[in-house]
């Protein structure tokens, strides 16, 4: 299959399972039958590292390469580089990794809800308008300032999704969840105001008169 229907949400969840690396080998650009395919794939695979990487992976764990069908040694150098790449690193959360275990797995838990997320998802889908034609202002974006858009979304779904997990662990205030995940409490006030909004998260009642939150019925 064309590397391009590679969902970046299989990744994390590759990793989460306890996978030390994930190569992905598609054909050259401008050689793909499906036109854009690989460059579809190398631009999903580089937001997945980005993502990764703010959690705590090592984002040499995740490579891209290409070569076409019929180039047999180049494959199999590939591999065996990769190999090599990923025995010197070490096992997931042991070696080379900013967090060790359980904690990168738990951080894989909330990667992989955020490449599952709509938003994530409808950023990267317009990566090619939004670099050619601009969006609908007209505004033609650079490789760097689509990059940096990408790096925003990245650190707020991760930290709307720490939140959402930290209220399936029981109700809590803005100020109990900022401390527990050393957010600023002005960009926690923030988040739950978006998800009450939506319908995610409801008040579930006032203490001291500080407003506790829990989960709503509906959840993301």
């Amino acid at each position: 299959m064309c590397t391009g229907r590679i969902d970046p949400a299989l990744i994390a969840k590759a990793f989460k399972k306890g996978l030390d690396g994930f190569l992905i080998v598609g054909c050259y650009f401008g050689d793909c039958h499906y036109i854009s395919g690989n460059v579809q794939a190398k631009a999903k695979v580089d937001m997945a590292r980005r993502l990764l990487e703010h959690i705590g992976l090592n984002g040499k764990r995740l490579s891209f390469q290409q070569c076409s069908s019929g180039e047999g040694a180049r494959f199999a150098e590939l591999v065996t580089e990769f190999d090599q790449q990923i025995r010197e690193i070490g096992p997931i959360g042991e070696g080379g990794d900013r967090l060790g275990k359980p904690e990168i797995f738990e951080k894989l838990e909330i990667a992989e809800a955020v490449l599952s997320g709509e938003k994530i998802r409808w950023v990267i889908g317009k990566r090619t308008p939004f670099l050619e034609s601009g969006n609908m202002y007209g505004e033609i974006f650079t490789e760097h300032e689509f990059r940096r858009a990408i790096d925003m979304i990245i650190v707020e779904e991760t930290e709307v999704q720490e939140i959402l997990r930290g209220l399936r662990q029981g109700a809590k205030s803005v100020r109990e969840l900022a401390e527990e995940l050393q957010i600023p409490s002005e960009r926690v006030f923030r988040y739950i105001t978006a998800l009450k909004r939506k319908g995610f998260v409801e008040m579930a009642e006032i203490t001291n008169r500080t407003p506790v939150y829990h989960l709503a019925s509906q959840e993301v």
